[in-house]
C-alpha cells in the first residue's frame, strides 16, 4: 500500500504574545518568590503550602477581631469601633478568599498564586498594626498587654504559614512588630519603652525562624522533586522513561478528537542503528555520551508540544499530538538527519536511526495497540536497510516481525530519506 501525502506542510502556529504583567502582579510575584529560583512545580507546592494553612488563618482572623472588640469595649473610642467594623469586613473577605482557595485545591487547580489573597493579607496586617498602635496610645495596660500577646501569636503563625514565601512573611512580621515597638518607646507609661527596645531583636529572631522553616520546607520539596524525577525520567538522558511514557499516552489519548484532519496522536518508535558497535568498539562511556547527545538532538527535532521518551537501551518513543501526516513525515526526516550527523566527541561513532510510525485511530486506540503497530513498522524499516522510516498500515496486524520474502508488500507504507539511509548504513 502507498500513502497519499498532501503537499501542504503542517506549520506550528506561533504562540500568542503574552500580556505584560500589571505592577500589582509583578509586586506579588516578587513577594511570593523564595530565596532562590526554583522549578515551577516546587514553587507551586510552596505556594500551595501557604494556601492550605486554613486553620491558622481562621484563628488569626478571629484573634484580631476579638482584640478589636475588647478595645472598643474598654475604650469606647471611635478608632476602636472603626477597627472592629473594618475587621468584620476584611475578615469576611479573607474567609471568602480562603474558601475559594480550598475549592481550587480540591479541584486540583493551582492555589496561592492569585493577587487578591496576598493584598488582602497585607491590608489586614496593616489594619492590625494600626489598631495595636492605638491600643498602646490608649494607655490602658490590659489592652496594651493583650495587643502585645496578640502580635506575638500572629507573628508565630506567620512564620509557619508563610514558610514557603519568606519575603512576604518577613514583610508581615516587620509591619506587625516594629510600629508596636515604636509606640511603646513613645509611650509615657514608665518602663514601657523597654518593650520597644527588645522588639527589633524579637523581630529579627522570628525572621530567622521563618528562614529556617523555609529552608527545611524547601529541602523537603526538593527531595520529593528529585524522587519524582527519578521515578518518571531516565537518569542518563533526562527524558521521560517507560512509566512516564504510559502516563503521557493515557493523557494524550484522553484528549478530544481534533477538529482538523490531523491525527489525535502519532507515535514514533525509534531504534538506533549501529549503536551496539559503538558500545562494543568505543566503550560504554562513549555509548552513554552518544545516548545523551541523541536525546538532545531528538528534543531539538520535535515540536514543543511533542514528547521524546527513552524506554531503555537505544530504544526511544516520540509522541506527537494533533499532527498531520506531512508534518509527521517532516519530523521523521529531520530526526534521521540529526541523529546520523557525526559526533564531534567521537568521530568514529557512526549512528543512524530506524523509525516506525503509527497513528491513532488508524492503527489503534490504546497505548499498547499504537506501540505494537509502530514497533512492527520500525522492524520493517530495519529489515529494508535501516536509516529510514516506515508508516504502519492497519492491515498488517498479523504480520510476523521475522523477515519474509514478500515482506516488502506486507501492507506497510514506506517513506525513506535515501541520503539519511546511506549515511547510516
Amino acid at each position: 500500500m502507498t500513502a497519499i501525502v498532501a503537499s501542504n506542510i503542517h506549520s506550528v502556529p506561533a504562540a500568542p504574545p503574552q500580556r505584560s504583567k500589571s505592577r500589582l502582579r509583578v509586586g506579588a510575584d516578587w513577594l511570593l518568590a523564595g530565596t532562590h529560583p526554583e522549578p515551577d512545580d516546587i514553587r507551586n507546592e510552596l505556594l500551595h503550602q501557604r494556601a492550605s494553612k486554613t486553620k491558622t488563618l481562621a484563628v488569626a482572623i478571629f484573634a484580631s477581631l476579638l482584640t478589636a472588640v475588647i478595645a472598643a469595649t474598654l475604650t469606647g473610642a471611635a478608632w476602636a469601633y472603626a477597627w472592629m467594623a473594618a475587621e468584620l469586613v476584611l475578615g469576611s473577605i479573607r474567609v471568602y478568599l480562603m474558601m475559594a482557595d480550598v475549592a481550587k485545591a480540591k479541584a486540583a487547580q493551582r492555589t496561592g498564586t492569585t493577587i487578591a489573597p496576598i493584598w488582602a493579607g497585607l491590608t489586614s496586617t496593616i489594619l492590625i498594626t494600626v489598631g495595636c498602635y492605638q491600643c498602646v496610645g490608649s494607655g490602658v495596660l490590659p489592652l496594651i498587654l493583650m495587643a502585645g500577646i496578640g502580635i506575638a501569636n500572629l507573628v508565630g503563625g506567620i512564620s509557619s504559614r508563610n514558610a514557603g514565601t519568606p519575603r512576604y512573611g518577613a514583610l508581615l512580621i516587620c509591619i506587625l512588630t516594629l510600629p508596636f515597638g515604636v509606640a511603646t518607646i513613645l509611650s509615657p507609661i514608665p518602663y514601657l519603652f523597654l518593650v520597644g527596645l527588645q522588639t527589633p531583636l524579637y523581630t529579627a529572631g522570628m525572621i530567622f525562624l521563618l528562614l529556617e522553616n523555609h529552608k527545611g520546607l524547601l529541602n523537603l520539596h526538593r527531595s520529593e522533586h528529585r524522587n519524582r524525577q527519578m521515578a518518571h525520567h531516565d537518569l542518563l538522558t533526562g527524558l521521560p522513561n517507560r512509566a512516564m511514557n504510559q502516563k503521557l499516552f493515557a493523557e494524550l489519548l484522553a484528549t478530544p478528537e481534533p477538529t482538523s484532519p490531523n491525527s489525535k496522536l502519532t507515535v514514533f518508535c525509534l531504534d538506533l542503528d549501529g549503536f551496539k558497535a559503538v558500545n562494543d568498539g568505543l566503550g560504554h562511556a562513549t555509548g552513554d555520551a552518544v545516548l545523551v547527545e541523541v536525546s538532545r538532538r531528538l528534543r531539538a527535532s520535535v515540536r514543543e508540544v511533542d514528547f521524546a521518551c527513552r524506554l531503555g537501551g537505544d530504544e526511544f518513543v516520540i509522541l506527537l499530538p494533533d499532527i498531520s501526516s506531512d508534518a509527521a513525515i517532516s519530523i521523521a526526516r529531520r530526526i534521521i538527519a540529526a541523529v546520523s550527523t557525526p559526533f564531534e566527541f567521537a568521530p568514529a561513532a557512526r549512528i543512524g536511526v530506524s523509525i516506525g510510525i503509527a497513528a491513532a485511530t488508524r492503527d489503534g486506540n490504546t497505548a499498547d495497540e499504537l506501540l505494537s503497530a509502530a514497533d512492527r513498522a520500525m522492524y520493517e524499516a530495519k529489515r529494508r536497510g535501516k536509516g529510514g522510516f516506515v508508516i504502519h498500515a492497519p492491515d498488517v496486524e498479523g504480520v510476523s516481525l521475522a523477515p519474509a520474502a514478500d515482506a516488502h508488500h506486507a501492507g506497510f507504507t514506506e517513506t525513506v530519506w535515501p541520503e539519511a539511509a546511506d549515511s547510516a548504513a
